[in-house]
């Protein structure tokens, strides 16, 4: 793996390698931590059955080669005291992305960067997959939005500060990028729930703490990556990134990193870092997920213990939580992490669950009538929640 903060390389890589893939993050908590947001754009879906099952035909010869633009895809979360309240994962035929810029489109839904403000500005416009009411289903109801994601953090990575890690960052191999581009935003602006009336039945005005990065491989997620854990946390105004990848075995691109920053003034930056999991857990599809993690910066001798508080997206082979300190520590924290199994992106078993949450284009239709996928999806729901 190979980790990188570059504004330049923010842009659309227009990877043409079959099963290639890359992704653009946002996430954002409320100062009154209320509200969580996650958004974010795909082009070559890695999750998606549709992309991992041509990219199978090609290899064994029944289909051409995959482009990764047609796998486009846009997903969006919206969190209210610790519990997901709507939903969206929506694939797309058109997908715009410049390669001189940060600026990509998916469907309604895009974002481009402002550098006169150092500001990502995202607007959102989505047909809700799932809304968690009385009765969890999203019947003609659609999510708007528009956000300011303002980098309070660039050019963090000086090369004064990549000098301090231990320097096993620049010696790490394998082909994933993950470009750690805007660790600290401000964030603000607000979104609307409408239903299929068009009357509104929720708006949130945001104001909060965000997070964006940047993913890119030329090799598909199946191939590259076993497992990874990732999160943030804040506690008061320090906060933590930590990033530990595992590769298939006698695969290159092992990868630890750990980041701390004083508000919006990075402290360290190193890649000698300890993730310990404790509370190994299941999901109720199996995917094993440590409950707890001690992440320790030798370099400080600082540790952080992390409680995988709620679980707000828990699928065959991804975990997302609302994660905090252990109960009893001091500080008031809260951040998001993340559990990816890739490997278990090959199981076909699971292909039929992940299409139940998917609206693919109008160009593939539907691989389940309506009423099944959306009983699908209200199940899922309730397995989750």
């Amino acid at each position: 793996m190979r980790m990188i903060a570059s504004r330049a390389e923010d842009a659309w890589h227009a990877l043409r390698q079959p099963g290639a893939y890359e992704w653009w993050y946002f996430d954002a908590l409320s100062d009154d931590h209320e509200y969580g947001l996650v958004a974010i754009w795909f082009c070559g879906m890695p999750f998606s059955a549709d992309y991992n099952a041509h990219f199978e035909a090609y290899e064994r010869g029944r289909a051409t080669p995959p482009n990764p633009a047609d796998y486009a895809a846009f997903s969006f979360a919206l969190y209210h005291r610790g519990r997901p309240i709507a939903y969206a994962l929506v694939e797309y035929d058109d997908f715009t992305a410049a390669t001189d810029r940060p600026a990509v489109s998916a469907g309604r839904n895009a974002f481009a960067y402002d550098p006169a403000t150092a500001t990502y500005h995202l607007v959102v416009d989505v047909d809700l997959t799932e809304v968690t009411t009385a009765i969890p289903v999203a019947i003609g109801r659609r999510l708007t939005g528009a956000f300011a994601f303002r980098n309070l953090t660039e050019d963090w990575f000086s090369p004064a500060l990549a000098a301090s890690s231990a320097g096993l960052m620049s010696a790490t191999q394998g082909t994933h990028t993950w470009n750690l581009v805007a660790p600290v935003c401000a964030v603000s602006g607000a979104l609307e729930i409408s239903g299929a009336d068009g009357r509104r039945e929720r708006r949130v005005n945001f104001a909060g703490r965000g997070y964006h990065d940047h993913n890119y491989d030329p090799v598909p997620m199946t191939r590259a990556i076993n497992r990874w854990h990732w999160g943030r946390c804040w506690r008061g105004d320090r906060m933590l990134i930590y990033y530990r990848n595992e590769p298939f075995p006698g695969q290159p691109g092992a990868f630890s990193f750990g980041a701390v920053f004083d508000g919006a003034r990075p402290q360290l930056a190193t890649d000698a870092v300890e993730v310990a999991f404790e509370a190994q857990r299941r999901n109720w599809l199996g995917l094993k997920y440590p409950h707890r993690l001690r992440v320790t910066l030798p370099a400080t001798g600082e540790t952080w213990t992390i409680r995988q508080r709620h679980m707000v997206d828990s699928g065959p082979f991804y975990i997302r939580f609302l994660s905090g300190p252990e109960a009893g520590s001091p500080g008031d924290a809260h951040g998001v992490s993340e559990t990816l199994d890739g490997a278990r992106l090959r199981w076909r078993m699971f292909r039929p669950m992940i299409n139940t949450r998917i609206q693919r284009p109008p160009s593939r239709g539907a691989l389940l009538p309506a009423p099944v996928a959306r009983l699908g999806r209200t199940a899922l729901i309730w397995l989750m929640t």
